[in-house]
């Protein structure tokens, strides 16, 4: 990573409680719907007080450019090993 995040220290995005993440090796690009290429440094699995589980792709200013949402953090995380095949996604735990 061409720099340190420190996601460990960031509690919330949106609102929501952050409940997994991860910082990726090396950036990756992500297509959006709308066929904007972005370019991925992170990914967070929040919760908004058990009501939603949110899949956040952050750039490397922490800033969200895409964001999904899911019934539980299983389905988050498998959704992330989809769009980026090959990459080996090292969950943390908050």
């Amino acid at each position: 990573m061409e720099k340190d995040i420190y996601l460990q220290q960031i509690d919330y995005f949106k609102g929501a409680r952050v409940l997994n993440y991860a910082e990726l090796t090396e950036p990756q690009e992500y297509k959006d719907d709308y066929f904007n290429v972005h370019e991925i440094h992170a990914l967070t699995i929040c919760d908004y007080e058990g009501e939603e589980t949110m899949l956040f792709y952050l750039d490397d200013d922490l800033e969200i450019v895409h964001e999904m949402e899911f019934l539980i953090p299983n389905q988050a995380k498998d959704q992330a090993a989809s769009d980026f095949q090959g990459v080996d996604i090292q969950w943390k735990n908050k």
